[in-house]
């Protein structure tokens, strides 16, 4: 196993579980139907969506905890313009 390997198991480990979660919900959402398909359905891409951006917050604060200000900052940011688009389609809906 690799030292890159170790280093990120943790996400790695996350990240399949989440695509398996994401996969079973959107697998129901198809399959179901009514309300909780729509739910399921709901479910499904809501992670598709969120997953990315939890994976940007654990890197932002990783680099920033190893003293690495420019990826953290620059991953901050990211997020910063993410949350800023969500708030002004919230705001204008």
């Amino acid at each position: 196993m690799t030292a890159r390997r170790v280093r990120y198991e943790r996400m790695i480990w996350a990240l399949r579980l989440t695509t398996r979660i994401t996969f079973a919900a959107a697998l129901a959402g198809t399959l179901l139907p009514g309300h909780g398909g729509r739910t399921a359905s709901a479910v499904a891409v809501g992670l598709v969506i969120a997953a990315p951006l939890v994976r940007v917050a654990w890197l932002a604060y990783r680099w920033g905890r190893w003293g690495d200000r420019r990826f953290a900052s620059v991953a901050g940011a990211l997020l910063l313009v993410v949350g800023t688009g969500t708030a002004i389609a919230l705001l204008t809906r």
